[in-house]
C-alpha cells in the first residue's frame, strides 16, 4: 500500500489540540453538504421544468409537421396529395416514428351571451390520444374516437363560457370567406395547465374538421411526426427535409413538401428554457466557490495543527509532495463526507416533490401547477465526480505551504 495512502486512512480528522480541528471540520462538510443539496435541487428544478414544457408543447403541437409549400404568403395552405406516398418516404427516414394526419381549424364558440375564438384540432387520429387523455378533468373522450357531434374544449374556455360536460354549443367555422355552423355537445373538458394553449386549443372529431375543410379522400391538409427523443427532433427535421426534397426531385413525389420542427414553431419556450440554463451555471459556479473556499480553510487548519507529525515526516526523509498528498486525501474524506450526506438530503427532497408536489406554482406564470422536479443517476455521478476533481485541483495550492515548512524550524516552534 502506498505511504501516503496508508497515512491519510489512520489519521483522523478530529485528531489536533483543542476544538479548533473539529469545528473547522463541521464547518466545511456543513458547507459541503449545503452546496450539493442546491446544486441537485437546482439541476432537478431545471430538468423537471424543461420535461414538462416540452411534453405539453409536443401534446398539443407535433415533434415535426410536414406540409405542402405554398406558392406565396397569401395564397391558401395547399393540400398533401398522396398521403401514403408521403407516409412511406417518412417513415423509410424515420423509422420507429408515428406519423399521423393534422387539420386545424379556426372556429367560435358562441353562447346567448358570450363568445370565445378557438383553434379546433382533430382528434381520433394518432399521436395525441394520450396527451388529451391525460389531461381530462371532466368527461371522457368518445370511446369511438369519432364520435361526430363531441367536442372537447379547455377548463379555460368552459369558465369563461360557463360551460359544463354535456352542454350544447354553436359553433362557427370559417372556411373559404364562408361561415358554417355546427352544433356540438361538450364530451370532456382538459386542463393542460398550460394557459396559452388551453385558451385557444379544442378539439373536435377529425372526420367532421375534414369534411368542413373540404379534404378529399388521399389528401391531408398536414402530417405530424411523433415518438422521437427530444434530442432527435434536430438531426430527424434534418434528415426528413432531405428525404422529402429528394423525394419530389426524383418524381417520388409529386409536389415538394416542407418539414417543420418544434423548435422552430415553439422558439418562444425553448428560449425562455434557455435561460434556466444560464441560471443553472451561476448557481453552480456559487456554490463551487463557497465548498472550495470552506475546504481550502478546512485544509490549512489541518496543516497548521499537524506541525509536529509533518516535521517528523520530512525528517524520516517524506518528500514534500507525499505530505501534501496525505493532507489533500485527508481533506477529501470530509468532501465525501458531505457528499454522501449531500446527496441524501437532496434525493430524499426531490423524492418528495415528485410524489407529492408540496411545493406549488402559479400556472398563469410558469405554465404548470407545481415545482417539477426531475433527475437521472447520471446527473447525480456527474455532479459528485466533477465535485471530486475540481476540489482535489482547489487543494493543490493551499497545500503548497507544506514544502516552505523547514524541519529545523518546526523542531524550535514546538
Amino acid at each position: 500500500m502506498r505511504v501516503d495512502l496508508y497515512i491519510a486512512r489512520r489519521l483522523r480528522l478530529g485528531d489536533g489540540k483543542g476544538n479548533r480541528t473539529r469545528t473547522s471540520i463541521r464547518i466545511s462538510t456543513a458547507g459541503v453538504v449545503l452546496s450539493v443539496v442546491i446544486m441537485l435541487i437546482t439541476i432537478a428544478i431545471t430538468s423537471g421544468f424543461k420535461h414538462e414544457i416540452i411534453n405539453k408543447l409536443v401534446g398539443f403541437d407535433a415533434q415535426l409537421t410536414v406540409q405542402a409549400q405554398a406558392p406565396d404568403i397569401v395564397s391558401a395552405q395547399p393540400l398533401i396529395e398522396d398521403v401514403a406516398q408521403v407516409e412511406s418516404v417518412i417513415k423509410s427516414a424515420l423509422p420507429g416514428a408515428v406519423v399521423g394526419e393534422c387539420v386545424k381549424m379556426p372556429a367560435m364558440l358562441k353562447t346567448d351571451s358570450d363568445f370565445v375564438a378557438v383553434v379546433f384540432r382533430g382528434y381520433g387520429g394518432e399521436g395525441h390520444a394520450g396527451f388529451i387523455n391525460g389531461n381530462i378533468v371532466d368527461g371522457a373522450v368518445p370511446e369511438n374516437g369519432d364520435d361526430p357531434n363531441s367536442i372537447i374544449i379547455s377548463s379555460v374556455v368552459a369558465g369563461q363560457l360557463g360551460l359544463n360536460v354535456g352542454d350544447k354549443i354553436n359553433t362557427c367555422f370559417f372556411v373559404a370567406d364562408k361561415m358554417r355552423i355546427r352544433n356540438f355537445k361538450i364530451a370532456a373538458i382538459y386542463d393542460s395547465g398550460f394557459g396559452e394553449y388551453d385558451k385557444v386549443v379544442a378539439y373536435a372529431p377529425q372526420s367532421v374538421l375534414r369534411k368542413l375543410a373540404g379534404i378529399p379522400d388521399g389528401c391531408a391538409a398536414a402530417l405530424e411526426v411523433t415518438g422521437l427523443d427530444f434530442e432527435e427532433i434536430v438531426p430527424a427535421w434534418q434528415s426528413l427535409q432531405a428525404s422529402l426534397a429528394q423525394a419530389c426531385y426524383s418524381h417520388q413525389l409529386t409536389q415538394y413538401l416542407d418539414a417543420d420542427s418544434i423548435i422552430r414553431t415553439g422558439a418562444v419556450y425553448f428560449n425562455w428554457l434557455s435561460l434556466l440554463d444560464t441560471n443553472v451555471v451561476v448557481i453552480l459556479v456559487l456554490m463551487t466557490a463557497i465548498s472550495s473556499f470552506t475546504l481550502i480553510a478546512s485544509l490549512i487548519i489541518l496543516i497548521l495543527e499537524r506541525i509536529n507529525m509533518i516535521g517528523t515526516l520530512k525528517m524520516l526523509g517524506a518528500t514534500n509532495s507525499m505530505i501534501r498528498r496525505v493532507f489533500i486525501l485527508l481533506d477529501l474524506k470530509v468532501l465525501v463526507k458531505g457528499l454522501v450526506v449531500g446527496n441524501i438530503v437532496a434525493l430524499a427532497l426531490i423524492l418528495l416533490q415528485q410524489q407529492f408536489h408540496l411545493l406549488p406554482l402559479d400556472p398563469e406564470s410558469y405554465y404548470i401547477s407545481f415545482v417539477p422536479a426531475k433527475i437521472t443517476i447520471w446527473q447525480v455521478l456527474a455532479l459528485n465526480a466533477a465535485a471530486i476533481v475540481i476540489a482535489t485541483a482547489v487543494m493543490a495550492l493551499p497545500s503548497m505551504i507544506i514544502s516552505r515548512l523547514k524541519p529545523a524550524s518546526i523542531l524550535r516552534y514546538e
